[in-house]
Formats: C-alpha cells, structure tokens, sequence
C-alpha cells in the first residue's frame, strides 16, 4: 500500500475510482427535486432561466448526450467534472513537497464534505466549482507570466463562473479587490470586455423577459423578520461545508495569515469575503450552506501548506479525516439505499410516490399548486410533462415563463398540494415521505390560463377612497370574451406594515371596480390584480404590484 500511495500514479488512479464512486453513486440514489427541476431546464433549453443562468442545463444536456433516461442523465457529466476540479486545483498547488505529500492533499480533498456531493448530484454549484478552479488557475498563471493563455483562462472561467451560479461574481470581485494592481493592466480590461461579451446573451436574455432573475433575487425574494438562527447557521454552514476537520482547516487558514503571497493572498479574500458577505445577508434572510461553497477551494489549499510545514498536526488532521471518511462512507450507502434508517432523506421514496400519483390519477390531468419541486419530480419520474400554478402569495419559478405552461385549457382538472389549506376541499391524497403527504381535489369544470390574462395599472399611483366604490384604471390584451367572462376577479392592498386586504372586483371594460367599505388603522401602500378562470382554484397574479395611497 505504501508504494502505491507513493507512486506517480497515486493520483490519477485516485481520480480514476473517485470517478467510478460517484458514477455508481449517481446511478443508485434518486434524484433530489432541485436536480428534476434543472432537468426540465434541460428540456426547454435557453440563454437564461428564473432562478439561474444556464450552465446547470448545459451540464444535464451534456449527459443526456450518454444516457437517455435515468438518474445518469441528469449526474454523469458532473462525476467527470469534479474529477476535473480536483485535478485543477491540485495544478494549483505550488510546493516543492507537493508530490511527497500527494496523499495528505486526496485527504484533504475527500474530506471536504460539500465539495464532494457535487460529483453526484447536478445543481448549479456544480459548474461553479469547475469554473471557479478555472479562474482560479488562469489567475495564477496570470500572476507567474501574464501569457495569451492566461487571460484567455481567466475569460473563460471568469464566464463559466457567471453562466454557473450569480455568486460568481463575487470570486471575481474579491480576487480583483486582493490585488487592484491588475487594475493597470491593459490586457486586463480586454478581458474584462471579452467576458462580457461572452455573458452578453444571458444579459440579453434578462433585457428580453423583462430581468425575471434580477427581480427575484434582489426585489421580490422576500426579507423574513429577522431571527438569531440566521446568523449563527451561517457560521454552522461555514463548519458544516468542511466537515469534522474543520479545527486543523480553519488553523491553518489562520496560521498562514502574515505569508506574502499574492496568490494565497487571493485565497484568503475569497474565504474572507463570502465569509463576511453572508454574514451580513444573514441579517435579511436565511443564508444556505452552498451559498459559501466556494471556499472550499481556498481552505483545501492553504491548510495542505500549513499541514506540509507543521507535521506535528498531521496526526490530529488524520485521525479527524479517518472519522470523515468513516461517516461519509456510511453516509453514501444510507443516500443510495431508502430503509436502512426510519427517516427518510430528500433523495428517498421519489419514485414511489410518483407511481402512486400516477395510478391515483388514471387519465385525469394533474395541475401541481405551488410547487417546482414537485411537480418536476413527478414529470422527471412519470415521463408525463405536468402543468403548474403559482397562486399570487406564493413564489414564482421557471414554470411562470415556460411556454406551454403559459397558456393551457385543463377540462375537470385535479388539484394538488402539499398543503391541504391550499385546496377548498380534499378528495383524496398520496403518501410521500417522513408521513407527507400530497392533497389531491378533483374538481369539475375548465381551468384555463393565459399569458394574454394580464392587467397593467395606467395610472401610476392608484389613490383609493375608504366607504366607497373605488374603480382602477387598466389596459389588457384583445382577448377571448368567454374567458374574459369567466374570470373571478379580486384586488390586493397591501399596508405599510405589511398588512393585506382582499376585495371582489370585477372587469368593466377598461377598469376593475371593488367596493372598500373600512380601511380603519390602515395605510395602503401596494396594490395588485389577482383571480382565477375555476372558482375551486386559487387566484394567480392577474398585474404587476401597483402603487396606492388613501384619498386625503
């Protein structure tokens, strides 16, 4: 065993089998609902999505180019790719006992726990990860040689990084922000140019559907008040994304803070950044574990420095890595197989429960309330392309732009959620997981939903009379007069304290009138058009949020 740990091939055959592990991984565990979700991406293919760039499609078509169907259709091209980080990052290291210790620097990858579920699963991180090692190495050759080939790596990855995941950007700025000498380079700004060129058509896709992603992630994604956990999960995350080596991990990062470096120096704003960054997002909103995933990179290559300089921590980091590797194992096989623990994890019974969905279902058409998930699961398992609804207090997703789910006639459609308060009434449900279940109404009558069912407010700001009849002045499309007729028409207010009231209204030519009979201890602030096409569903967004105020 020592000679091969210390043979030249010890590396690439790592790579090898780590490459297998998860292609067997892949194959044996189901897919998470975020992975079915990006699947359906993959079959609307685009410059541009809801909630992410396009990369994690691309990465899913580039599977489906080996497997036609299956959990590998969705994985195989990412267990390729994370072995293709994990031999960038090791080109990264510069260390004249960088081959003596090739085996502490597989410890320190195999350990780092996120980092390696991005080899069987596909989600937007994965790319990420890939192009962030890219940038990551063109940037260093940048600083030994500033050749053709390093800025063209930095361009490419520097775009990869964009067209993966938003957060992208933020390696990109806390790298420049470590050395704003490159600022005065030239060749630079070239790069800079080219780099947006490359991302122009995702910026053009932004401009063309009126910035969907831009909206969400930065208007309509809502703030929750404000809860401690926030911010102490945050630094969980900051733990949990290391895994039980996190005390040598960490150290060592610390250690190494006074060693002039330029490139290390970049490492270290990258981990400082996210870190400090998140931090203050934590006082807005819940902040997610893979949101600071990419400093995983800079913690595996400065610990494996200090580790090589200081042996004496050699043999706590192994005796840490040895449990790691121990639980990860056990981890793994409980993924891959649904029993061996009574919780289920999110991974687990997916297939059965869509099988029972379809049986309960028999010819009638589905229509999913509320929930990506969910409804992709049950499409990626079914094979049955299913359509989805998001009522106007819920958040919106890929499905309010796909266009077939844009504009359909459903005839007695059966209703399901996950929330039985959602439906008027329940006829019937399907088990899930964890003692979920999914709440199933089979209603009578022609729902129907058009893109073309839209009210815009002409009046900037729309000024309401309390005790009165108040009538909002609108535009809308030339459409059928029977679905005009059927529409069930309500109005929205919103406080400024975050208070609603909803009123009945009904369409009168070009205007939508509801009565208002007290707005006492309220002072309304936003306004929007809701309704629905069967009164057994809930409204949809039928207008943009408008302005209001109350009559003086």
């Amino acid at each position: 065993m020592k000679s091969i740990v210390n043979s030249k091939y010890f590396f690439p055959l790592f790579l090898i089998l780590l490459t297998l592990i998860n292609v067997i991984q892949g194959y044996s565990t189901e897919l998470l609902a975020d992975e079915a979700y990006y699947w359906a991406y993959s079959n609307n293919l685009s410059w541009g999505y809801f909630d992410h760039p396009p990369m994690v499609a691309i990465w899913i078509s580039i599977s489906k180019l080996f497997f036609s169907d299956g959990e590998l259709s969705v994985r195989f091209f990412s267990s390729i790719t994370l072995t293709a980080t994990f031999y960038i990052i090791w080109r990264l290291v510069n260390h004249p006992k960088k081959r003596e210790f090739t085996w502490l620097f597989v410890l320190l990858l195999i350990t780092t726990s996120l980092f390696n579920v991005y080899g069987f699963i596909t989600v937007p991180d994965t790319p990420l990860m890939f192009f962030a090692a890219l940038f990551l190495l063109g940037y260093k050759k940048y600083l030994e040689e500033k050749s053709t080939i390093s800025y063209a790596i930095l361009a490419l990855g520097m775009a990869g990084m964009l067209y993966s995941k938003y957060q992208g950007i933020l390696i990109i700025f806390f790298v420049l922000l470590s050395n704003l000498k490159v600022l005065k380079d030239w060749k630079i700004w070239v790069t800079a140019v080219v780099t947006v060129l490359l991302f122009s058509t995702h910026l053009y896709w932004q401009f063309e559907n009126d910035f969907p992603s831009i909206k969400y992630h930065l208007v309509e994604r809502s703030s929750k008040k404000y809860r401690i956990d926030f911010t102490t999960n945050h630094f969980l995350n900051l733990i949990a994304i290391i895994g039980l080596t996190f005390p040598i991990i960490y150290m060592g990062f610390y250690k190494r803070f006074k060693v002039k470096d330029q490139f290390e120096k970049a490492l270290r704003f990258i981990v400082l950044g996210f870190a400090i960054f998140f931090f203050f997002s934590s006082f807005k909103n819940h902040v997610q574990a893979q949101w600071v995933v990419p400093i995983s990179i800079p913690l595996i290559l400065i610990p494996f420095y200090f580790l090589i300089e200081h042996p004496k921590f050699l043999k706590a980091f192994k005796i840490l890595a040895s449990i790691t590797i121990v639980v990860t194992i056990a981890l793994r096989i409980i993924i891959a197989n649904d029993g061996i623990i009574p919780k289920q994890f999110e991974m687990h019974g997916n297939k059965e429960w869509v099988d029972r969905l379809d049986k309960e279902l028999g010819d009638k058409t589905p229509l999913f309330i509320n929930s990506y998930q969910n409804t992709s699961t049950y499409w990626f398992y079914s094979g049955k392309r299913p359509y989805q609804i998001n009522s106007w207090d819920s958040r919106k997703n890929q499905y309010d732009i796909y266009s077939y789910n844009m504009d359909f006639n459903i005839e007695n459609p059966v209703l399901i959620d996950f929330r039985r308060k959602n439906l008027r009434r329940v006829t019937d449900s399907v088990s899930k997981k964890n003692n979920g279940y999914l709440f199933l109404d089979s209603v009578t009558g022609n729902y129907s939903k058009s893109r073309n069912l839209w009210f815009e407010f002409t009046d900037e700001v729309i000024t309401l009379k309390k005790n009165s009849v108040n009538s909002i002045h609108i535009s809308h499309e030339v459409i059928d007069a029977k679905l005009l007729s059927n529409i069930n028409l309500e109005v929205v207010i919103t406080s400024t304290d975050k208070q609603r009231k909803i009123y009945k209204a009904r369409l009168e030519e070009q205007k939508v009138t509801f009565s208002i009979s007290t707005l006492d201890n309220f002072n309304p602030s936003k306004i929007q058009i809701i309704g629905t096409t069967l009164k057994a569903v809930k409204p949809i967004r039928m207008s943009t949020i408008g302005k209001a105020k109350l009559e003086n």
